[in-house]
């Protein structure tokens, strides 16, 4: 497979994949997406051992060259998104297979174990699988593009797709779809106004022309503005993440994986192309990924207080997506400080985060079939009733405090290293801080496994595959701690350190 055919493979797969699932309706459609998740990780590392083996990789789309064209580019960043993307979305697949169809395949001769998810029987619980295809190849698409017109098309597309999943809980969570749409849609036209600003200065949205052409004035510092603006309230960065909580809190738990393992991340890769790579070059450009680091420090900070006051297990584990999140933009002022190995850190501290935060809500989802709640308090002896959960919710603590040996111990590790080359200590202080909080209410949440439940507490039995997928994921979190010189050598390819 040539580098060309691998990007447009990597795109094409989860959209094809997205219009079967739709077409083959509720009988086929978990199926399709089960296949389709297998054919987009093969084909995401196909991508890779091009991009590994012969550098950057580029595509143009129907032979018009830049800047009439769009060209797609894989480069070492782009390469680590997509591999992120395709391992914990093939777990989340697997995950949604038990939760929304769990009817159809329940064991016929155990009809006392929970489904976990809702039966889906007459209901319109598949249309998750097309739903979430699309935003799978959203993502793929804003990782391979290479113009901020075709960035702005597949961050729509995400964002509606987003919109979508959440809404798939029913009336209940109508409140908080309404409210992500909002936010979704105000992001997109901060974003575009500042896109539009660019091109009427410079006749080109190429990412690579642009840099080349940009010149210093107030249109293109109000652009960059708008555009980091309209990224920030996209990314739920604090102080504008009140949208997210209820959002991933309210939604099914696959869905809640999907959202704040792998979607949130699609607005920080876009913080980082804007302020290492477009605007970088710009006098003065420094100043404002440190005002981006300072929101990612009161992220961690407020993030972690937040929920370390929720009594719910899954708005907990949400309000600990904005803290964690506050940890990559914390990397941006380094890395534009040309600090070696901040978005090394970053890019790793994105991945352990991914695959331990989707195995959380995964446990999450489980632990709320099998207690019918999730209150924290109540779930008194799930390590006795449900050890698979309970060993996979703390292998994925483990990895979001940054405990050795985990991925979240070296993303950690090489961000504290970054910030002490750099002399920023209070990044340091920061990233300790924040570690504590999440031991706080993480090992809170963790030692109800270890207290013994009244004897008349009702408990379900729950599937043993989706508490598998959980285990999966977390795992992956802790095998990461092997991934820091692979994720390096692929960094390099682009420049990107």
């Amino acid at each position: 497979m040539t580098g060309s055919t691998a990007i447009v493979t990597v795109i094409t797969v989860p959209l094809v994949g997205a219009v079967a699932a739709l077409l083959t309706g509720r009988r086929g459609a978990a199926a399709v997406g089960l296949l389709t998740s297998a054919l987009g990780v093969l084909a995401a590392f196909g991508l890779a051992a091009q991009v590994l083996a012969s550098g950057m990789q580029r595509v143009v789309v129907g032979g018009w060259d830049v800047p009439l064209g769009i060209e797609l580019r894989a480069d070492g960043l782009a390469t680590a998104m997509l591999l992120m993307t395709a391992v914990i979305g093939a777990g989340i697949s697997v995950y949604a297979w038990r939760y929304f169809g769990a009817a159809d395949h329940h064991d016929q001769h155990d009809r006392h174990v929970h489904p976990v998810g809702p039966s889906g029987s007459g209901s319109t619980q598949w249309l998750f699988w097309p739903v979430w295809l699309l935003a799978w190849g959203a993502l793929n698409a804003l990782y391979l593009s290479g113009d901020l017109f075709n960035l702005y098309v597949t961050l729509e597309l995400l964002g509606l797709a987003a919109v979508a999943l959440v809404a798939l809980a029913g009336a209940g969570a109508a409140a908080a779809a309404l409210r992500y749409l909002l936010f979704a849609l105000l992001g997109s036209m901060l974003y575009i106004l500042g896109v539009e600003l660019l091109y009427a200065a410079h006749q080109t949205l190429d990412l690579l022309q642009l840099r080349e052409r940009l010149q210093p004035g107030v249109s293109v510092w109000l652009a960059a503005a708008l555009m980091s603006t309209g990224l920030l309230v996209k990314t739920a960065i604090f102080p504008l993440h009140f949208w997210l909580p209820p959002a991933h809190g309210s939604a099914p738990a696959p869905v809640s994986a999907a959202l704040s393992a792998l979607v949130v991340k699609a607005g920080f890769y876009l913080l980082a192309r804007l302020w290492l790579d477009l605007f970088g070059g710009l006098p003065s450009a420094s100043v404002a990924p440190l005002l981006l680091g300072a929101l990612g420090a009161g992220a961690v900070l407020w993030g972690g207080v937040q929920a370390l006051r929720q009594t719910r297990l899954k708005a907990m584990i949400a309000y600990s997506t904005v803290a964690q999140l506050g940890y990559l933009m914390i990397a941006l002022p380094l890395a534009a400080g040309v600090t070696d190995g901040a978005m090394h850190a970053a890019v790793l501290l994105a991945a352990s985060h991914a695959a331990a935060k989707a195995s959380m809500f995964m446990c999450a989802g489980s632990l709320l079939a099998a207690y019918g709640h999730d209150r924290i308090d109540a779930l008194t002896g799930f390590g006795t009733r449900l050890p698979i959960t309970a060993t996979a919710f703390a292998l994925a603590a483990i990895s979001l405090v940054g405990l050795p040996p985990t991925g979240g111990f070296v993303g950690k590790f090489a961000l504290v290293e970054a910030a002490v080359r750099a002399d920023a200590w209070w990044a340091v202080a920061v990233v300790l801080l924040g570690s504590l909080l999440s031991a706080a209410f993480l090992f809170h949440a963790l030692s109800r496994a270890f207290v013994e439940a009244p004897a008349d507490t009702a408990s379900a039995r729950v599937a043993r595959a989706p508490q598998l997928a959980a285990l999966a994921l977390a795992l992956v979190a802790v095998a990461l701690v092997a991934a820091g010189e692979p994720l390096r050598h692929l960094l390099a390819v682009g420049g990107v350190q």
